[in-house]
C-alpha cells in the first residue's frame, strides 16, 4: 500500500512539475518495492530516512523552503540506500519471510514487535511469497458527497429540536392518561350514587305536581350523562392508545435518526495515531530513549468535533509520559526493568462513556514531591497538606503552574500541559483521573460522553430547587436514616459499601436553603476517580435523557453548573457539574471552565 502511494504520489509530482517531490517519491518508491521482493530490510535507519524523506516533502507542501544541505543529503542517503538493493544481499524461502510491522524506535536499535490485540489497528501483513499475492482486493466504493462541518452541526441541532418536540409529546401523552383517569374517577363517583339516584326515582314515581316534572328532567339529564360518560370513555380510550403508539413511532424515528446523524460525524480513533506515533518516535530519538507504543481500540469511532478538541491534551500526556514517566534504557536496567519502556494507548466504549487510558510504565508520580512543590507555590498550607491523600496529590498537577520537572525545556516544566488537560477534558462534560505506583507507571482514564448534546441524568430537588445531574457521575441513589450516620474528624460519614463516605448537603454548596429532614434521607453520590462524596438532597425523581442547551455568556462561568435543559413540560432545569460538586465540597480549588457545545471550539479562560 506504501508503495502504490508513493508510485501515485511521484506521478502526481510530475504532472504538476513539482521536481523535488517526484524525486524524493521515486526513490521512496524504489525501497519499497525492494522491501516487498525481500531485498531490503526496513531496518531502524531505512524507517528514519523514509521519515526524514516525508518531512521534505512536507515542507514543499506547507511552502516552506527546504534546506539545501538537508536535501542533499537525504538524497544521497536514498540513492546508496536503493544502490544496495541492486545486488543480490538477500534471499529467503517462503518460510523465513519475516513479520514486518512499524514499530517506534531510537536511531540505534528497533523495538521489539508490539503484541496484537482483537482492537489493535497497526496490521501485520506478511512478505508476499510471490509475485502473484501482490494483487490487492479493493472493497466497493460508494458513491459519497461532501458535506461541511458545520451543515452536520445545524443538522444536529435541528434534529435535537426534534428531540425536544418528542419529549413535549410525551408530556402530552402523559398529560392526557391523567385525564383519562380523571374521567375514571368520575364514573366511578357516578356509579357510587346510582343506586340512591334509582331509589329516589322509584319513591318519586307516584308524585304528580310541577316539582315531578323537573325532578323526571332532571332524572332524565343524569341518564344521558351515564352515556355521555361511557361514550367519552370509550373515545378516551382509543385516543390514548393512538397518541401512544404514535408517540412510539415518533420515538424510534427520532432515535434512529439521532443515531445516524450522529454516525456521520463520527471518526475512528485512529486518524490521530499517524500524529501520535510520529510524536512518540521523534522525542524517543531526541532523548535517546526507545519506546514500545501499543495502541488498543482505536477502530472505536467517536463524535469528530471531540476528537479533534482531544488531539492536543492527548498530545500533551504522550509526552509527559516519554519525558517524566519513561527512564533511559541504563536506568531502567539499574531498576530491575527492561531498557525498553511501554506507552499504551487503549480506547473503548462503555455504555455511553468513551474511555481513553494513556498509559507507561516508567518513573511513576511521586506524591510527597507533588505536596512540596504545592506548598512552594502556596497552593495549601502544611496542615492540609499533611491530610492529603495519594491520590489528592496527583490531582494537584491540574493545577496551572505547578510542574515537578527539574528544569524548564522546550517539552515541559511550565506546569500549564495538564491544566489544559484538564479544562479540554471538562469542557467535553467528560473528567479525568490518575492512577500511579511510584516507581511502576502513572495511568491517565480520560471519560467522555458519546454525544455532546444528549445526556441522560437524574432528576432531584435539593433546597426547594428541581436540578439534574449526569447518570454517568452517579455511583448510588440511596435513602438512610440519621441514625446510620456517624462523624468523623468533625464531618458528617456513611458506609455504602464498605467504604466511608462523606456526606455534605447540596442545597449547601449550591448556596440554598435545607428543606426538613424526613424519617429516611435521599443521598446521591457522585463519583470522581477514587473519591466519593454523598450529597444530601430533598427527593430524587426519575432518570430522564435530556438535551443541553447553551448558556449565555453571562452565566456560561458560574459555579457547579454545566449547562440548562428543557424538559417535556416546557420548563428550564440546571444540569449540574459533578466535577465541580465534588472539588467544591472537597474544598478543592474551582477552575473557570467555557463549556463546549457540538458545534464550536472550546475556549479556555
Amino acid at each position: 500500500e506504501m508503495n502504490r502511494y508513493a508510485h501515485s504520489m511521484k506521478g502526481a509530482a510530475r504532472a504538476v512539475g513539482i521536481g523535488v517531490i517526484e524525486t524524493l517519491s521515486h526513490y521512496m518508491e524504489d525501497i519499497f518495492g525492494a522491501a516487498l521482493k525481500d531485498r531490503l530490510e526496513l531496518s531502524p535507519t531505512v524507517c528514519d530516512l523514509l521519515y526524514d524523506s516525508l518531512d521534505l516533502i512536507q515542507n514543499v507542501v506547507n511552502g516552506v523552503e527546504n534546506n539545501t544541505d538537508a536535501l542533499a543529503n537525504t538524497i544521497t542517503r536514498l540513492e546508496q540506500t536503493v544502490a544496495t538493493t541492486s545486488t543480490d544481499t538477500k534471499s529467503s524461502s517462503t518460510a523465513e519471510r519475516s513479520v514486518i510491522e512499524t514499530p517506534i524506535f531510537n536511531d540505534t536499535q528497533p523495538i521489539a514487535p508490539v503484541q496484537k490485540s482483537p482492537r489493535s489497528t497497526t496490521s501485520i501483513m506478511p512478505n508476499p511469497p510471490s509475485d502473484d499475492q501482490l494483487t490487492v482486493m479493493m472493497p466497493v466504493s460508494e458513491e459519497s458527497v461532501r458535506v461541511p462541518v458545520s451543515r452536520m452541526d445545524r443538522l444536529m441541532g435541528e434534529v435535537s429540536e426534534l428531540l425536544v418536540a418528542r419529549m413535549h409529546s410525551e408530556e402530552r401523552v402523559r398529560e392526557f392518561h391523567r385525564l383519562q383517569k380523571l374521567n375514571q374517577r368520575w364514573q366511578r363517583e357516578w356509579r357510587s350514587v346510582r343506586t340512591a339516584y334509582i331509589r329516589l326515582a322509584r319513591r318519586m314515581q307516584h308524585e304528580q305536581g310541577e316539582m315531578w316534572e323537573e325532578v323526571i328532567t332532571l332524572f332524565h339529564f343524569l341518564e344521558e350523562n351515564q352515556r355521555y360518560l361511557q361514550e367519552t370513555q370509550r373515545q378516551l380510550t382509543h385516543l390514548s392508545r393512538e397518541m401512544t403508539q404514535y408517540n412510539a413511532q415518533l420515538t424510534m424515528l427520532t432515535e434512529q435518526l439521532q443515531d445516524d446523524i450522529s454516525g456521520m460525524r463520527l471518526v475512528p480513533f485512529e486518524t490521530l495515531m499517524s500524529s501520535f506515533q510520529r510524536l512518540i518516535r521523534d522525542l524517543a530519538r531526541d532523548m535517546t530513549k526507545e519506546i514500545h507504543l501499543v495502541v488498543e481500540g482505536a477502530a472505536v469511532e467517536m463524535d469528530k468535533t471531540a476528537l479533534d478538541a482531544l488531539k492536543e491534551p492527548l498530545m500533551h500526556l504522550l509526552r509527559n509520559a516519554v519525558d517524566h514517566g519513561i527512564e533511559r534504557p541504563a536506568e531502567r536496567e539499574q531498576a530491575g526493568k527492561l531498557p525498553i519502556g511501554t506507552v499504551q494507548i487503549v480506547v473503548e466504549q462503555r455504555g455511553k462513556e468513551i474511555l481513553i487510558r494513556i498509559s507507561d510504565d516508567g518513573r511513576g508520580l511521586d506524591a510527597g514531591s507533588i505536596i512540596r512543590k504545592a506548598e512552594q507555590i502556596g497552593l495549601i498550607n502544611p496542615q492540609t497538606a499533611a491530610d492529603l491523600s495519594p491520590e489528592d496529590a496527583y490531582n494537584l498537577i491540574f493545577h496551572p503552574g505547578l510542574s515537578t520537572a527539574q528544569e524548564l525545556t522546550a517539552i515541559s516544566g511550565r506546569g500549564m500541559g495538564m491544566d489544559i488537560v484538564r479544562i479540554r477534558v471538562e469542557s467535553l462534560r467528560g473528567r479525568v483521573s490518575i492512577q500511579s505506583v511510584l516507581g511502576r507507571g502513572t495511568t491517565f482514564t480520560l471519560r467522555l460522553p458519546v454525544s455532546l448534546t444528549r445526556l441522560s441524568c437524574i432528576l432531584l430537588r435539593a433546597g426547594g430547587q428541581d436540578f439534574a445531574v449526569p447518570s454517568v457521575s452517579v455511583w448510588r441513589m440511596l435513602k438512610l436514616r440519621r441514625e446510620q450516620w456517624f462523624t468523623a474528624e468533625g464531618r458528617d460519614m456513611v458506609i455504602i459499601e464498605d467504604r466511608p463516605i462523606p456526606v455534605i448537603p447540596l442545597a449547601g454548596v449550591l448556596g440554598n436553603a435545607a428543606e426538613p429532614e424526613d424519617e429516611e434521607i435521599p443521598l446521591m453520590v457522585l463519583a470522581s476517580g477514587e473519591k466519593f462524596i454523598a450529597f444530601q438532597v430533598d427527593d430524587l425523581y426519575s432518570e430522564q435523557e435530556l438535551v443541553l442547551k447553551p448558556l449565555g455568556p453571562e452565566i456560561t462561568n458560574a459555579p457547579y453548573i454545566s449547562g440548562g435543559a428543557l424538559l417535556g413540560t416546557g420548563d428550564v432545569i440546571i444540569v449540574l457539574d459533578p466535577n465541580d460538586l465534588i472539588r467544591g465540597a472537597s474544598g478543592q480549588p474551582r477552575i473557570p471552565i467555557r463549556r463546549m457545545e457540538s458545534s464550536s471550539e472550546p475556549v479556555e479562560e
